[in-house]
């Protein structure tokens, strides 16, 4: 049976089938470290060939290449293409998570920040500025070449903890952390603890990480397909006497995030 690439049918079971949702399956296979058709196969439940087949349609539109030497697999240039612009990616994420921040930034009058991390990279997706004259802002946190990339401070840490061991032992074996402040933590081995910590907790503080004199409190956001850390910061001359306060605020924002993006893209898996 041919079925037409533009029109894939739902099953008995409600699975849609086609070479569009084929295709989609294996694109997760890939993202996912799945790269051999035989491992692919067996992922998905398709036959060998009909992974082949969609293969060899995904490589002519650029959403997948192999590798001729091992005969791998792997993500095509059109989708670095897709998703160079974050902002523009993940519309939708910022649209769900818009009139929570919004209603943080009112009540704690602190900048308020969405973070996501996309492999083993992170950055800064949505931010409210403070509106007071001393504040933390986005240009402020990135103003240093060391900073731009720096793996520390409450966000950062709320990202790792929503890996998977084998992901965040992967991203520790690569990455160089240079102390900003006096105050950075450059030992993996505390930091490891410190991420495993905010795995039980749901929430991590940092003071003068990144930058001096300023606090950090973040709270992981559930349900997207990547992970998301919320977070308000600010000078901590401000925002020390209210950690507790702001931790709970963040928290019922994740809540209603978290529920808005089940709404707009229905259930997700919850660790990467």
């Amino acid at each position: 049976m041919v079925i037409d690439i533009h029109k894939p049918v739902t099953t008995a079971t409600g699975k849609v089938t086609g070479s569009i949702a084929h295709a989609t399956e294996i694109l997760v296979c890939l993202s996912d470290d799945v790269h051999k058709v035989s491992d692919i196969a067996r992922r998905t439940g398709f036959s060998k060939s009909t992974v082949h087949r969609v293969l060899k349609l995904m490589e002519q539109s650029q959403l997948a290449v192999q590798d001729t030497l091992n005969r791998r697999y792997y993500l095509g240039p059109l989708i670095t293409r897709l998703a160079s612009n974050a902002i523009t990616t993940h519309k939708r994420l910022i649209t769900c998570a818009d009139a929570e921040m919004k209603r943080l930034a009112d009540i704690t009058e602190e900048t308020v920040v969405l973070d996501m991390m996309v492999g083993f990279k992170y950055q800064t997706l949505y931010e409210i500025a403070s509106p007071l004259n001393l504040k933390v802002t986005r240009e402020i946190k990135m103003s240093g070449a060391a900073l731009a990339s720096l793996y520390a401070g409450a966000s950062v840490k709320v990202l790792m903890a929503q890996l998977d061991d084998k992901r965040l032992q992967m991203l520790m074996s690569v990455i160089n952390i240079i102390a900003a402040t006096e105050r950075t933590v450059t030992d993996k081995k505390i930091l490891m603890a410190q991420v495993a910590e905010v795995k039980k907790t749901g929430f991590s503080v940092s003071h003068s990480e990144r930058i001096p004199d300023t606090i950090c409190v973040s709270v992981p956001v559930y349900k997207y397909s990547l992970p998301v850390a919320l977070s308000v910061v600010g000078p901590d001359i401000r925002l020390h006497s209210r950690i507790r306060e702001v931790v709970g605020e963040l928290n019922a924002s994740s809540i209603r995030i978290s529920k808005n993006i089940t709404d707009i893209f229905g259930e997700r898996k919850g660790m990467w």
